[in-house]
């Protein structure tokens, strides 16, 4: 299929996809159309496209993708490095929730103190008015 179809397929942008191409997570094969070139994937790529999306969904990046695709795709990584593997990311994730946790407790004490400093403009703008009476 040729990019245009597979961008079609897997909602990316034709320009992702050559991203993904050049960094050698997948590959293309060139064909030949009287003076023009095309990039043809194989329907193999568009399944690799969807892993390449849903590591990325789930906090891999794109180097560590490339990485797990060349090493896990040849059946030569053992199953105690994959769940090692596997165990980092996880620590990796319980870290940033727990960032996510303290920013999050921040912004709701900096909210009620907006809040509150909000009420207490106006209690004294309501205090002032009534002065002015």
């Amino acid at each position: 299929m040729l990019i245009g179809k597979l961008a079609q397929q897997t909602g990316l942008s034709k320009d992702t996809i050559r991203f993904y191409e050049k960094m050698g997570l997948i590959e293309a094969k060139a064909r030949q159309a009287g003076t023009r070139t095309y990039m043809e994937f194989s329907p193999e790529m568009l399944e690799r496209v969807v892993i390449i999306t849903q590591g990325k969904a789930l906090g891999f990046t794109l180097n560590e993708i490339k990485h797990l695709i060349d090493t896990w795709g040849n059946g030569a990584v053992p199953i105690a490095e994959k769940l090692n593997v596997i165990d980092r990311k996880l620590e990796e994730i319980d870290e940033k929730m727990r960032q996510l946790e303290e920013i999050k407790l921040y912004l709701t004490v900096k909210r009620g103190r907006v809040t509150q400093e909000s009420k207490d403009l106006a209690a004294f703008a309501i205090s002032r008015s009534r002065q002015d009476i």
